[in-house]
C-alpha cells in the first residue's frame, strides 16, 4: 500500500507544481496582482468573461443575419419596383401611336403586345353585380330558350 501511495503522491506533487506555475503565468499574462486577487474571483472574472463573449458573439451573427434579411428585402422590392416601372414604360410605349402618323414598327409593338400579354391587362377594377339581380334573370326557362336541339341529319 505505502508504495501504491508513495507513487501516487509524487505524482501530484509533480501535477501541483505544474498547476502553481501555469498559475503564475496567467497571473502574470494579464497583469494580475496574485496578492490583491484570489484564485476565485480570478476563475470568476475569466468565466463572465468567456459568457458575456460568447453572447456578443451569438448578438453580431444575429445582428448579421437580420441585416442580410433587410439587404435581400431591399434588393427584392428594388428589383420588383424596376420590373414595375418597365412594365409600365413597355405598356405606354405599345399604347402611344405617334402624333406624326408614323406606323412603322406598329404591327411588331401590337405582336409584342399580344404575345407578352400586355394587350389584355385591364387595370380597371369592374364593378361586380348584384347577385340578386342575377339570380332573378336566370332561370330555367332562360336555358330551355337557349339550348334547342340541333337536328345534324
Amino acid at each position: 500500500f505505502s508504495k501504491v501511495a508513495r507513487e501516487q503522491y509524487g505524482k501530484l506533487v509533480i501535477m501541483h507544481s505544474n498547476m502553481e506555475t501555469l498559475y503564475q503565468n496567467v497571473l502574470e499574462y494579464f497583469a494580475i496582482d496574485p496578492k490583491k486577487t484570489s484564485v476565485e474571483e480570478l476563475f470568476t472574472d475569466l468565466s463572465n468573461f468567456r459568457s458575456m463573449f460568447t453572447q456578443a458573439l451569438k448578438e453580431n451573427l444575429r445582428r448579421k443575419e437580420s441585416e442580410e434579411k433587410q439587404r435581400r428585402a431591399r434588393a427584392a422590392k428594388e428589383k420588383a419596383e424596376r420590373e414595375k416601372q418597365e412594365r409600365q414604360q413597355k405598356k405606354r410605349r405599345l399604347l402611344e401611336v405617334n402624333a406624326e402618323n408614323d406606323e412603322t414598327g406598329v404591327m411588331d409593338s401590337l405582336l409584342e403586345a399580344l404575345q407578352s400579354g400586355a394587350a389584355f391587362r385591364d387595370r380597371r377594377k369592374r364593378m361586380p353585380r348584384p347577385r340578386d339581380n342575377q339570380q332573378q334573370m336566370i332561370s330555367p326557362s332562360s336555358f330551355r330558350q337557349v339550348l334547342r336541339p340541333v337536328n345534324h341529319g
